[in-house]
């Protein structure tokens, strides 16, 4: 399993790391084509647990969030979150199942979720030197996340939550942690950037990462599915491999703008 994982990472992180140096549109469509197939596994999970959600307005919505950012003059997020609102509400009244209410309050969560995290990789990396800003937020979750599970696997002995994941402990958290802060402040001042926010971003990573895949967990717990797919050998789907990013990148820009001194975007 650990070969496939690191496989499979070879032949991905490449991609990713030429799509985020390219930016503009293509990063963007690389976000869109990795959310809609997080948002369809989204759905699947919650179908499996008796929901029927709106796919297609959680799609429209995502993607109206991603696009956004490239057409400032457009100001789509304001009018895709009212329109979402008011189609879901709508949609589901209409087809009034047992579970309405909820499936209302699913399809908008998801796609906000997805959504307004998405946007957040185009955002961060819009800012002056945004690739390397960017790849430090996604290098400092990945690197505390490895180590926590060396950690974890070597001298993890108190279970963080049992009942979401079994195998994450407080010893991996902090140890990952660690790793992320020291590594990733290495990295900082590889690209020319001040450490001490290389450092702080690597902390990020290493807690809200842990806590954006419990989050995902725990949505996997409850309709009583172990990954949200099979897309990538030895991650799962889509979902499982972004889950921990979502809640960094908005982390990672609100750290960047209110700490580093960087423009909002």
């Amino acid at each position: 399993m650990l070969l496939t994982r690191a496989l499979s990472a070879l032949v991905l992180a490449p991609m990713a790391i030429a799509l985020i140096a390219i930016g503009g549109w293509a990063l963007t469509g690389m976000l869109l084509i990795v959310l809609g197939v997080a948002t369809w596994e989204y759905v699947r999970l919650m179908e499996r647990g008796g929901f029927r959600p709106a796919r297609g307005i959680a799609l429209a919505l995502i993607a109206a969030l991603l696009v956004d950012p490239m057409l400032p003059q457009v100001n789509l997020a304001p009018a895709a979150i009212s329109l979402s609102l008011i189609a879901s509400l709508v949609w589901h009244m209409a087809h009034r199942t047992t579970t309405a209410v909820a499936d209302w309050a699913l399809t908008l969560a998801g796609g906000l979720y997805l959504g307004w995290a998405g946007r957040h990789f185009i955002l961060i990396r819009a800012f002056p030197d945004g690739t390397a800003w960017l790849l430090l937020v996604l290098g400092g979750t990945w690197l505390a996340d490895s180590a926590a599970y060396l950690f974890g696997v070597r001298w993890g002995r108190h279970k963080m939550a049992l009942t979401l994941s079994p195998k994450k402990s407080w010893e991996g958290l902090i140890g990952g942690a660690a790793v992320g802060v020291v590594g990733n402040g290495l990295f900082a001042a590889a690209f020319g950037l001040p450490p001490v926010h290389g450092a702080a971003l690597g902390l990020i990573g290493g807690t809200l990462g842990t806590l954006g895949d419990l989050a995902i967990s725990m949505m996997k717990r409850q309709v009583g599915a172990k990954d949200s797919g099979h897309l990538i050998p030895g991650h799962g789907g889509a979902l499982d491999r972004i889950d921990s990013l979502l809640l960094t990148v908005i982390a990672g820009y609100l750290y960047l703008t209110w700490f580093a001194g960087l423009p909002t975007t």
